[in-house]
């Protein structure tokens, strides 16, 4: 039996095509060192870096600080914060924090403000943080968190 080149050929190319499909897919693991709970309110984009190492939402400590963790606040919680810990504490790193209404009452879908942060020396614990002006309109609100550009993570949070 005569064996055809271009048919060998055609069969390396088909085993070099799914060996590179199957690479691409072990990429888009997450970077994260610890699994996140299933009912978890964390969301860690593609754009990821990894230069997170914890996000998460808390309520005032009634004195300007964040205090207790949480992703469900009152509505009468007038200043919400987002903290957010850099796993490498350098100078100069540029956070911000994109507060957006999910669904709520009154909008959806809709941006709150942006707040922008540069980092000072030995700085790895950065929050933002909402006040209104009156109470939170009942309903979903997430808030995206940047570091030097890129989208790192995306926390959720209601408001009941």
């Amino acid at each position: 039996m005569k064996r055809h080149p271009a048919w060998l050929a055609l069969g390396l190319m088909l085993c070099v095509v799914i060996a590179c499909n199957l690479g691409r897919k072990s990429t888009n693991l997450s970077t994260n060192s610890t699994p996140e709970p299933a009912n978890s309110n964390r969301e860690t984009p593609a754009t990821s870096t990894g230069a997170l190492s914890d996000v998460h939402m808390a309520r005032d400590d009634g004195e300007g600080d964040p205090g207790e963790e949480t992703s469900i606040f009152n509505s009468k919680d007038r200043t919400i914060h987002c903290v957010a810990k850099l796993k490498d504490a350098k100078s100069g790193t540029k956070m911000k924090f994109s507060w957006y209404v999910v669904e709520a009452e009154g909008g959806s879908n809709e941006k709150i403000k942006d707040i922008d942060y540069t980092t000072r020396t030995l700085e790895n614990i950065v929050h933002g943080h909402l006040i209104a002006p009156r109470d939170w309109p009942v309903g979903k609100y997430k808030v995206e968190v940047h570091v030097n550009g890129n989208l790192e993570e995306t926390v959720s949070y209601t408001v009941e």
